[in-house]
């Protein structure tokens, strides 16, 4: 009987991980797009940081 209930859970559990990977293959487009919206929000928000200024700020008016 031990033998049994071992064995349905080792299929359970292969079971189970089967799940994942074919859930991840199915959207892992959607996956990769999400990752990359939000590396570019992050960057986006570095690049209006206001302590993170660049140093040629105060010349941006002058005309050469």
């Amino acid at each position: 009987m031990k033998v049994i209930r071992f064995i349905l859970k080792a299929a359970a559990v292969a079971m189970a991980v089967s799940a994942v990977v074919c859930l991840v293959m199915a959207y892992w487009d959607k996956i990769v797009d999400t990752f990359y919206a939000i590396a570019d929000k992050v960057e986006e928000k570095k690049a209006n940081c206001c302590f993170c200024s660049s140093e040629y700020d105060d010349y941006e008016d002058i005309e050469l």
